[in-house]
């Protein structure tokens, strides 16, 4: 054989070997990519409830609803910046401020954090003004946020029935505001969120009430049922039994700080007037298999 040939016959075999190997690594990233997602629930970082969620997707996408107070701003950045420093949506369930104040200070003070599309719900500053009087500034602090330049064209008021897609989740809002319900006003206009991924559902009721919650029942029953749920109203004087017995879930994830959990107003177990004990006993009579509870620090979950 000529050198020529010789020359010919191994670039031959090392484009040979080139194209098997980039052929491999496709394979291998195409084997390693799943339709997991990644949910991590964020604890309390002051005295107050809270609640705040961050959802990584199949692509890295990152989803945040609603946040916590002003205290918990410093850790809700820190685990985001974890995840890429973007948030790619953002759900605000509702204005009170252990729900929305991280979405505000965000917004209003760290231009580092990135923020992709805003849903909310909310009635007019007036309606709060005249059903909830003493909170009705957090609605107003919320109404500023979303005017801010920065984000103003990226908030959208969602609508009932909404479906978003956002990478391998599946959204569809089954709750929004409510403004015939004037009794326990911010709380019962919360967004109603359920999210699927692949045989998984997860129902974030926010602070659902008990009103909104027979609302649920009457208009949204047939959706209802999911594999996890975010306990309405920190676990405590929200959604009835019927409502969980409606969702049957597996999963709880209860945003509720240790005192809220054992309704102790500092003179032990069952003391004061919350209702979580008698929700952690229709849990228990649902036989859910496990609670995950904001009290015990951040927890992240992997769904596939």
């Amino acid at each position: 054989m000529e050198q020529k040939d010789k020359i010919k016959l191994t670039l031959k075999q090392i484009g040979v070997t080139i194209a098997v190997i980039i052929i491999i690594m496709i394979l291998n990233i195409a084997m390693q990519k799943t339709d997991k997602i990644q949910l991590t629930q964020l604890s309390p970082q002051g005295s107050s409830q809270m609640m705040g969620y961050l959802i990584k997707t199949r692509e890295n996408k990152i989803i945040a609803i609603d946040g916590g107070t002003t205290e918990d701003t410093n850790n809700w950045i820190q685990k985001v910046k974890q995840l890429g420093g973007k948030v790619d949506n953002w759900f605000i369930t509702h204005p009170h401020q252990d729900h929305a104040s991280v979405f505000n200070e965000i917004v209003t003070n760290h231009p580092e954090i990135e923020i992709g599309t805003i849903y909310y719900t909310a009635n007019p500053v007036t309606w709060y003004q005249e059903n909830e009087p003493e909170r009705a500034f957090e609605a107003e602090r919320f109404y500023n946020t979303i005017q801010n330049e920065r984000i103003k064209n990226k908030a959208k008021e969602v609508e009932l029935n909404q479906k978003i897609k956002i990478d391998n989740v599946d959204c569809e809002i089954l709750g929004i505001k409510n403004p015939e319900i004037t009794k326990n006003a911010f709380n019962n206009s919360s967004m109603v969120i359920k999210m699927k991924i692949n045989n998984q559902s997860i129902l974030f009721l926010g602070d659902t009430g008990e009103e909104s919650g027979q609302k649920l029942l009457q208009k949204q029953k047939e959706k209802l049922k999911s594999d996890i749920v975010q306990m309405a109203h920190h676990g405590q004087a929200g959604a009835t039994k019927e409502v969980y017995k409606e969702i049957q879930p597996k999963i709880c994830l209860w945003p509720t700080p240790n005192w809220l959990w054992d309704n102790d107003r500092g003179e032990g177990y069952n003391t004061a007037s919350y209702k979580t004990i008698e929700t952690r006993q229709w849990v228990n009579e649902l036989k859910v298999e496990q609670n995950i509870i904001a009290k015990d620090g951040d927890k992240t979950i992997e769904i596939k």
